[in-house]
């Protein structure tokens, strides 16, 4: 007969926390193996990911019947029921009987066998669970399998303050479908560790637990837990079996080192978790199954506060939870059934503070897109209008904004000194939240109880990622603006952790390693002006530059070759207009994206968007300096497998297809990816439009060429995002530039026209470029449609002929809509270019630029004729001629200031040197790796 039970003590915020990890942890674990149960074993160069699938099949982050049936427990012992009384077991058996009829997705084949079994049977469930389950052991000598060893982690946290009640339950619970020794003795142990770490914070407990089992058992088992530390998890497969599921759940744990604390350089202990349950998954066969155990001991061990917010997020499955249900369940278990003072977890709201019990909310000083508030707000009657809310604070059940559709992220952050196992973590975690949500472009709440400490500490690393700003200056300037208190300063360990993750680099630079500090929109730099650099100091300028072998490797054809140096003959890079001609072309290209995009309706005031062909853009410009870097130190380089690798890093920026391109792209060692100083300009991580041919060309393992199309599109990105690389063959033959540019737009668009199209147009800003005095832009136009027709094969009279019409209608008939509309009537390549050559040559002088853009973007596809429009008279007249207004609010404008300024550098003076001689810029390697 059990003992009475001894109540559950007293739980820290620490306790708390590690006890909310284990329902929680078991499910990251059972969803991050998912998608590789029973497939091929995972070598270290695949990336374990919540993407569903698997013999469900399940949906992304959806855990399978381990978590299911250990729900079932959570359930019962969520109430506060002792886990060894017959009635607990019999609501137990009750829920397993309910989840096999309507819920569960995956049944083992003993586990399924006793539940039917069971059913037939009459008298209390829990009995006939446990006599079916003896009957089908009794029957099949081989009935040790993992089933109750998957689902036994809530189990502790039920008898919390009694080993000898713990173990008792552990072998009770496992008995109903898994009675054999091993498997008794298995769950023992794992409760003894949970229960260990959840109270002390440790993996101790697993060994101290072998006092719990039979004694003739104990030495059997030390042994098993010693092979277990001394071999890697995939030794111990199969894994089916409840020894070697745990032997390889143990072998993940222990054998998994744990990181040093380096916020600076993103290293923190608490990343032990999601590496050992990466470990854990790689260990092959039963994934799922073998991460769930690990999963509820290192959440255990670690906390709620230790699982990265992405698999909180992720997770969710049968009945209908999430990982805020998963915490609640966990949290009632550990306190005995109860909540709090305040209702938590299981009221559908918790009261704000007393002494914050008005709302406020204003704008984060450096980025108004985050507004900065407490809790009181999310209480009112009046609207919150945002996409996002990230929580630092204990949060209810229901809805944060009901009706709204926000997303809502929730953040395991005490205010208090002390109670915080893993704070550099989670603010390093909680800021790239907030970073992540404003790249999709989201507007977002960041909000503690009372925003007057924990808002701050997480904003003021927001701004570091997002602007490079340090984290004094960063607090100083939110100071100013939380007008409605301020206590960050009374928490030292949380006021110490801000300045230690944002402190400036050791190098002296601004930001973190990487970045590029930050700019205001308006502020372009002058000639002189340090222009933005990043990532880490070199060797200093003199001494030779080394260049390891694997530092990159490219295709065989790719280093075929030396790289031929498209630096044109003409002398057009040094001609004294030759800056203001190329910021003209980018800036005319972004500011008519932008103005396209809006069919010229623009605010009167406030930041201008940039569109995707604007981003495209930047990085074609950064991947051909990149390519001219790679050309000067490596001797070989090819230039559309380069830009490649720039559309990668976009992509990977936006979301898309990112732990396939950090697999092909990141190199080797601990190298960042995305690299150079792209990758830390927010905007270009904020999703501004789709270019459906050009994600599903990056999609694909190789790139496309002429020969061997990716896609079949003849969309117009092709055309816009190519239009810089006009400025590497401005002067030259365009014969070569043509077939240059062929190969650039065929890495996405395989459409002969939409590759004709671009290399015509390419040619046309290179025209435009190099007129000579004030620019005559139907002359320059009219001499680049005939030095497409002279080339050969570059161009045939059936391609070029309708220019030629295009400018005679232009000069005949200039600014006609309906003209427009027929030369251009759709979003593809040959449009883009007919309607922004005819809209050029309609307002060819300086001071009609903005009437020519505005006429632009009233076409159907306005945005892409814009794009043309504003790159051929950006490149004609200069930077200089384009709407001043426009301009200077938009919000890439500095961006491709510095592109355009840098490539006519790497153009001239080759700033990083060369393999053999010093450039006078130790740094720019670093903001443009050659590769």
């Amino acid at each position: 007969m059990a003992s009475a039970r001894i109540p559950n003590p007293r739980l820290d915020a620490r306790a708390t926390d590690r006890a909310a990890g284990v329902l929680l942890g078991a499910a990251s674990g059972d969803a991050l193996g998912v998608p590789y149960e029973f497939q091929e074993t995972l070598g270290p160069d695949r990336q374990p990911m919540m993407i569903g699938g698997g013999l469900g099949p399940y949906a992304p982050g959806e855990y399978s019947d381990d978590t299911q049936m250990q729900v079932c427990i959570a359930e019962v012992a969520a109430t506060g029921a002792d886990l060894r009384a017959p009635e607990a077991l019999d609501a137990v058996a009750a829920n397993f009987r309910r989840w096999l009829e309507g819920g569960a997705s995956d049944v083992g084949a003993q586990t399924r066998a006793v539940l039917y079994a069971a059913g037939r049977a009459s008298g209390a469930a829990g009995a006939a669970m446990r006599e079916a389950a003896r009957d089908y052991a009794g029957r099949h000598p081989q009935s040790a399998g993992n089933g109750s060893l998957m689902r036994t982690g809530i189990v502790a946290l039920a008898h919390l303050g009694d080993t000898a009640a713990m173990a008792e339950a552990a072998v009770a619970v496992s008995a109903l479908t898994h009675p054999d020794p091993d498997c008794a003795d298995a769950c023992v142990l794992w409760c003894s560790g949970i229960r260990t770490a959840v109270l002390e914070g440790t993996f101790d407990g697993v060994r101290a637990g072998l006092e719990l089992l039979p004694a003739e058992r104990r030495a059997l088992w030390a042994d098993r837990l010693d092979e277990a530390e001394a071999h890697p998890p995939h030794h111990f497969s199969p894994n089916g079996w409840v020894v070697t599921a745990l032997q390889a759940a143990w072998s993940a744990v222990t054998r998994t080192p744990v990181p040093e604390l380096d916020p600076a350089r993103g290293a923190f202990p608490a990343q032990h978790l999601r590496l050992a349950l990466e470990a854990a998954v790689r260990a092959g066969n039963d994934t799922d199954t073998v991460a769930a155990i690990a999963g509820a001991l290192l959440g255990a061990r670690w906390g709620c506060s230790g699982i990265p917010l992405r698999w909180q997020r992720a997770v969710n499955g049968w009945p209908g939870l999430t990982g805020p249900d998963l915490v609640r369940l966990a949290v009632r278990t550990a306190r005995g059934g109860l909540d709090d003072g305040d209702g938590w977890p299981s009221a559908a709201r918790v009261p704000a503070p007393a002494g914050a019990s008005r709302g406020f909310a204003v704008p984060h000083p450096h980025d108004p897109g985050v507004l900065l508030g407490n809790l009181a707000l999310l209480h009112g009657e009046a609207p919150v209008d945002v996409d996002a809310v990230v929580s630092l604070c204990r949060m209810g059940t229901a809805p944060v904004l009901p009706g709204a559709g926000a997303e809502h992220v929730r953040v395991w952050l005490v205010d208090s000194d002390g109670d915080n196992a893993n704070l550099h973590y989670v603010l390093d975690q909680a800021a790239r939240e907030v970073l992540r949500l404003r790249q999709e472009g989201k507007r977002v709440l960041l909000h503690c109880a009372a925003g007057q400490s924990r808002t701050p500490a997480v904003a003021a690393l927001y701004s570091h990622l997002a602007t490079g700003a340090d984290g004094e200056s960063a607090l100083a300037d939110l100071r100013d603006v939380l007008v409605h208190g301020w206590q960050l300063t009374a928490h030292a360990e949380l006021h110490d952790a801000v300045r230690l993750a944002a402190s400036p680099p050791p190098s002296g630079g601004s930001g973190p390693a990487g970045t590029a500090p930050a700019r205001t929109l308006s502020a372009s730099p002058s000639p002189g002006e340090k222009r933005p650099s990043a990532g880490k100091e070199r060797t200093s300028a003199g001494k030779e530059r080394t260049f390891p072998v694997e530092e990159r490797t490219f295709p065989a054809e790719e280093q075929a070759s030396p790289a031929p140096d498209p630096r044109p003959r003409t002398g057009f890079p040094t001609d004294k207009w030759a800056v203001s001609r190329v910021r003209g072309l980018l800036l005319g290209l972004a500011v008519g994206d932008t103005l396209g995009a809006a069919r010229g309706a623009l605010p009167a005031e406030g930041t201008l968007r940039a569109g995707v062909s604007t981003q495209l853009a930047c990085f074609t410009v950064e991947g051909t300096i990149r390519a001219l870097v790679r050309g000067d130190h490596k001797g070989i380089s090819h230039p559309p497998g380069v830009l490649w690798h720039a559309y990668g890093r976009w992509a990977a920026l936006q979301g898309l297809e990112t732990e396939r391109l950090r697999e092909r792209w990141a190199g080797h060692g601990d190298k960042a990816w995305p690299d150079g100083w792209l990758a830390h300009v927010p905007v270009l991580a904020q999703r501004r439009g789709s270019a459906p041919a050009t994600v599903a060309a990056l999609s694909r393992i190789e790139h496309g060429t002429v020969e061997r199309p990716a896609t079949t599109s003849r969309g117009c990105h092709a055309l816009t995002r190519t239009l810089p690389v006009a400025v590497v063959f401005a002067g030259g033959e365009p014969e070569h530039a043509a077939r240059a540019l062929r190969e650039v737009a065929a890495l996405t668009h395989g459409d002969p026209a939409a590759q004709s199209a671009t290399a015509h147009a390419a040619v046309l800003a290179g025209h435009c470029l190099t007129s000579g005095g004030p620019a005559r832009v139907r002359h320059a136009l009219a001499d680049g449609v005939r030095a497409l027709s002279d080339a050969a094969p570059g161009a045939t009279t059936e391609e070029t002929g309708p220019l030629a019409a295009a400018l005679r209608q232009a000069e005949e008939h200039p600014a006609d809509a309906r003209r427009l509309a027929r030369l251009a009537p759709d979003p593809t390549a040959p449009s883009a270019l007919l309607g922004g050559l005819y809209v050029a040559a309609s307002f060819p002088e300086r001071d009609q630029v903005e009437a020519a853009l505005r006429f632009a973007a009233g076409a159907p596809d306005g945005d892409s004729v814009a794009c043309v429009t504003g790159a051929l008279l950006g490149a004609a007249h200069g930077a200089e001629a384009l709407p001043l207004g426009l301009v200077s609010r938009h919000e890439l404008a500095w961006v491709l200031d510095v592109l355009a300024r840098d490539l006519v550098a790497q153009l001239t003076e080759r700033p990083g040197g060369t393999e053999y001689t010093p450039g006078w810029d130790e740094h720019w390697w670093d903001r443009y790796p050659g590769w």
